[in-house]
Order: C-alpha cells, then structure tokens, then sequence
C-alpha cells in the first residue's frame, strides 16, 4: 500500500503493446484459480492497443479447463481455425461482424439480379427476358414471368401502375407454353415451362413467404382460410394479395445466386409426367401447408417460372 508504483512496474498489462502475437483466450466462468475478470483484462487491454488480433472465449459453468465435451470439442476447433488462419495463412481472414443471412447480406446477394432501368430482366431487342439462374444442371427463372415481361407478348395483358415487377398472373396452362415459345423465337434461344420432375424438390419447405399465412399473421387451416376469403374480395385490384417479385427472401445454398417466390406469389405452371397441366408452389391465396385442403381463387394466382434449355434425357434404365 506503501508503494502503488510497485503495481504498475509489476503488472503485464502496462507491457501489452510488446505482443506481437495474434492471441486466443480461454477461460471458465467459475474458475476460482484465476479469477475470469483477469482474461477480461487481458482481452479488453489488447482490444484497446489495437496492434494484434485478440479474441475471448468464455466457457459457461467451467472451472479451470473444461470438462464438458462440447466445451472441450469447442475449444479445439478454435484453436486449429486460429492456428490455420495466422500461423498456416491457409484460411482467408473472417469478417466476424458480416452475419450471413443478415439483412445486409441479402443486399449484396441481390447486387447481381438483372434489371433494365426499373423492371427486373434483361432487354433483347424489344423483349425484356427473365433472368436464368443454375440449380445443377437446370437453368431456372431466378423469379416468376413478371407482367412486364408477359404484356410484351400479349399486348391485351392489362397491368395497373407501378405494378409491372409483379408476378404475370391469371394466366393459363396454354397462354404459359405460348409465351415460352415466343420467348424461343424472339431470343433464339429455348424457353419451356419446366417438368415437374426437374422441379419438384426446389418447391418444398419454403415458409415465410407470400401465402395467405403471411396475409392472416398466422399459420392457417382450412376453416380459417375459408372465412378469410370473404374478407379479401372486399380489396381491390387485381389479385390484391400479389407482391412484387422478390420481395420475399431468396432460395441458394452457399455460392449459389437466389431464386424467389417459389414457396409464395403465384403457383407456377409445370408439365406433368403424363404431359398433363400442374400448378406448383405456393400462392398468395391459400395457407402455407400444402396439405391443407381448401379451394382457393384458382386462376387469379397462377403465372410461370421458365427454364432455359431442352430437359436432359432420362438415363436408359439397365435390363436383367
């Protein structure tokens, strides 16, 4: 007490602008050792010099070391991804602060989505083409036919204003294969509704997006969705329940580009295997739950999604 100065020419922490090591911290919050407040110290100190990276890991319930295995499993992965990333450099530094998935995120996601002046596609010559994005071999419509993409074809299409970035809708099985086959001849290209088969999988579990769940603020059965539907034919316009493509968030795994809509919006023409006319996806009328039996507004809610490309051939099954 006589000599506080003795405190300071002792402490480390007056010596901390010498590391020069990147520095990994451990500790248990119930070590009676050495009291967690030191590591505090220790990371706060070296956090505020600024000159080394730093990092703390604090381990719930643990003394001095862990004893759990999930803490001890945690503990040397921290330690391999530090020594890969400032001793190996093998692993490209990590922006800890960047959340995937964060509202930030999607906007740069988003950066690559073609537009031509406010609508979303590509202009080629006079047509506006949807934009194609990759699903294994399966070049996909990133979003639905919008209806400024579709009155170029049909010049009867009627669209209210500041709607044209919605989805085309009302629409039929036929009016979906002709517009293709325009599409095909204006670009030169081959443009097809997709077969079901090549699309099936990309429609399943897609909550949160444009369904009549979205519109009630609840997960719907069908006794409820049938006493909403006199509420929605008191709005006005065409198909009032319909939002601009992807407004909703985006379907694509790691390095993928996103696709839109396909759990919500419109139900989407498909080909069947039989050749047939099949709806799939959700639409902004009925509830989320495919399974939920209710009738909805039907042709008010379908549009299309186009593929790009001549399906790939079925591999010849072997014979005994």
């Amino acid at each position: 007490m006589e000599d506080p100065q003795l405190y300071i020419q002792k402490s480390p922490i007056f010596k901390m602008d010498r590391v020069k090591a990147p520095t990994l911290i451990f500790h248990g919050t119930i070590d009676r050792q050495v009291p967690t407040e030191q590591s505090w110290t220790y990371y706060r100190t070296l956090y505020w010099l600024g000159k080394v990276p730093v990092k703390l890991v604090l381990f719930p319930g643990e003394a001095h070391g862990p004893r759990k295995l999930s803490h001890q499993l945690r503990k040397v992965n921290e330690e391999a991804a530090w020594f890969d990333k400032y001793l190996f450099k093998i692993n490209p530094p990590e922006n800890e602060a960047f959340k995937k998935g964060s509202p930030l995120d999607v906007a740069l996601e988003r950066r690559s989505i073609q537009k031509s002046g406010s609508n979303y596609g590509s202009l080629s010559g006079k047509v506006l083409v949807p934009e194609v994005v990759k699903r294994d071999d399966l070049e996909i419509g990133r979003f639905e036919v919008t209806r400024a993409q579709y009155v170029l074809f049909d010049k009867s299409y009627k669209i209210d204003p500041g709607t044209e970035n919605y989805p085309a809708n009302g629409i039929t099985f036929d009016q979906a294969k002709d517009y293709c086959a325009w599409l095909s001849k204006q670009t030169g290209k081959t443009y097809r509704l997709p077969n079901e088969s090549e699309v099936a999988s990309l429609y399943k579990d897609r909550p949160g997006e444009n369904t009549l769940d979205y519109w009630a603020g609840y997960s719907l059965n069908p006794e409820d969705a049938a006493k909403l539907e006199e509420k929605i034919k008191t709005l006005s316009g065409n198909a009032p329940l319909l939002r601009e493509v992807g407004t909703f968030s985006g379907q694509g795994d790691e390095g993928e580009e996103l696709v839109f809509d396909l759990g919500g919006n419109v139900a989407e023409w498909t080909i069947a295997a039989d050749g047939s006319a099949k709806a799939l996806g959700g639409s902004a009328d009925r509830p989320a739950d495919s399974k939920a039996r209710y009738a909805a507004t039907g042709a008010a809610y379908t549009g299309l999604r186009v593929v790009r490309g001549e399906p790939k051939p079925k591999p010849a099954s072997s014979a005994n």
